[in-house]
């Protein structure tokens, strides 16, 4: 669909920088970064007592030693 809209000056400069990072015209960049705006935040939910983040759909999967190292790594 072709349409024309006024976009405030940062938000141009946003998505030119968004669509050029990515090699995308700026239409398509315009509508990926709607799609991500519209899209629900990942949401927490309680599991055995703990608070934990629902991973996206596909996402890896982490072993606890990948955990406990991050945990290390950590300042």
């Amino acid at each position: 669909m072709r349409t024309t809209f006024t976009l405030d000056d940062d938000a141009a400069a946003l998505a030119q920088n968004y669509a050029k990072a990515r090699s995308l015209r700026l239409g398509k960049a315009v509508s990926e970064l709607i799609r991500r705006a519209s899209t629900p935040p990942v949401g927490l939910k309680k599991k055995g007592g703990l608070w934990v983040i629902a991973a996206p759909p596909g996402a890896p999967k982490m072993t606890s030693q990948q955990v406990k190292d991050m945990i290390d790594d950590l300042p």
